[in-house]
């Protein structure tokens, strides 16, 4: 289905792939990717089949791999460039990657079912909040009984907080970029899924936030008069706080997790 920046979306991935060093492509912020990938890899367990929605450059599926197990794995992506360079990669015969747009899953997409379907800010990728809904509750009809739904995606709720935070001390706003449109933790909250049910919205790197986007950010504009980066030593603090959330509210990244509706 279409939505808004499709194309652009598109062409946005392949210059990523085309132009950044492999563990950059997804994202620039190498610290705060090896916690999300935490959040997923510390719910999976051996001998699991898995679903990853938008696998990317395989940096997830490399993982899963070393640390699993697997029965199976199945990775989808939107961009034909992405799963060719996924397929070069391939550890097990038996593992697939799959061009496919999420918007476009029906009852007839997988042969089988999956103890996991896992996504990194995959789903925030389709700019309409009705098709992200949508992708989910259709993804979800291929979750096994008991399996467990992991999608690691961005909360606009979140990033409001953070800004609301970063006002007071007159620091710019954070968008979202382009080719994103952050979940809406209300909208989902109280939609009647038709194939799973939401168990929790886990804000697991709150302090992560908290410390990098808004006392890091004040520290470098006030004091060190310079725009943040990624290599400053408060960044590696708050990347050893991930474990010991002691706040709650600036997560923009979160864990939504479903389980199948029985």
């Amino acid at each position: 289905m279409d939505y808004k920046f499709k194309q652009d979306n598109y062409d946005f991935w392949v210059e990523r792939l085309n132009s950044n060093s492999p563990n950059q492509v997804c994202t620039n912020d190498v610290g705060l990717d090896a916690i999300e990938s935490n959040a997923i890899l510390s719910r999976i367990s051996d001998g699991a089949s898995i679903l990853e929605i938008g696998c990317g450059n395989g940096i997830l599926y490399e993982q899963l791999r070393r640390l699993f197990n697997l029965e199976k794995y199945v990775g989808t992506d939107f961009v034909k460039e992405l799963v060719a360079h996924c397929n070069t990669k391939k550890i097990h015969a038996r593992d697939e990657f799959i061009q496919l747009d999420m918007t476009q899953v029906d009852s007839e997409t997988f042969d089988s079912k999956f103890d996991f379907i896992v996504s990194k800010r995959a789903i925030q990728n389709v700019i309409d909040h009705k098709l992200q809904i949508e992708a989910i509750d259709n993804f979800g009809s291929f979750l096994k009984d008991g399996g467990l739904m992991i999608l690691v995606e961005s909360s606009s709720n979140a990033q409001q907080r953070i800004n609301s935070a970063r006002q007071e001390y007159k620091l710019p706003k954070i968008s979202a970029p382009f080719h994103n449109l952050f979940f809406d933790d209300e909208l989902i909250r109280n939609h009647t899924f038709q194939n799973v049910n939401l168990v929790d919205i886990e804000p697991f790197a709150s302090d992560f936030y908290f410390v990098t986007r808004i006392i890091y950010a004040r520290y470098a504009k006030e004091f060190l008069n310079e725009d943040p980066s990624y290599d400053h030593p408060l960044q590696k603090i708050a990347l050893s706080l991930s474990e010991k959330q002691r706040t709650k509210d600036f997560s923009q990244i979160q864990c939504y997790l479903f389980e199948k509706k029985k």
